[in-house]
């Protein structure tokens, strides 16, 4: 894991294979942001990264994640279906079992995911690194 200090550069792909596991995209922390499945904190429970990062707008990437998910899932299993000659009602409700399932079981990973891309975008600013020591030594002073 890479604590505050001594954070090397991460590739792209590695950022989202953490949020895909549920990791922190910059630390690799265990559980990042999330303290129950669908609880969040509003900090990485590892390295102190807030994850809105004063951004407004941080809600609607992970929205837009959820939606790739959601209708991304979906298209497989209907191309798979039409190659598999599966019949029209089966097709149909394993696309609403997706359809339901993929957002409720995938909402951590919507966060998460979109955090890899954020950090992508907008590396940490030198204010949010020393907003992160500053969570971080006032955790340990706790």
């Amino acid at each position: 894991m890479n604590s505050l200090p001594n954070h090397t550069k991460t590739s792209f792909p590695t950022k989202i294979v953490r949020g895909l596991f549920r990791k922190c995209a910059w630390c690799g922390g265990k559980g990042s942001f999330f303290t129950s499945w669908y609880s969040k904190a509003e900090r990485c429970q590892t390295c102190g990264i807030n994850w809105e990062r004063g951004y407004e707008g941080f809600e609607l990437g992970a929205a837009t994640m959820g939606v790739f998910m959601t209708f991304g899932s979906i298209i497989i299993w209907m191309v798979a279906s039409v190659i598999f000659g599966v019949p029209l009602v089966p097709l149909l409700l394993v696309a609403g079992v997706l359809a339901i399932s993929v957002p409720i079981l995938g909402y951590p990973l919507t966060y998460t995911v979109w955090f890899g891309v954020d950090l992508s975008i907008r590396p940490p600013s030198e204010q949010d690194l020393a907003e992160a020591q500053a969570w971080i030594s006032a955790q340990k002073g706790a």
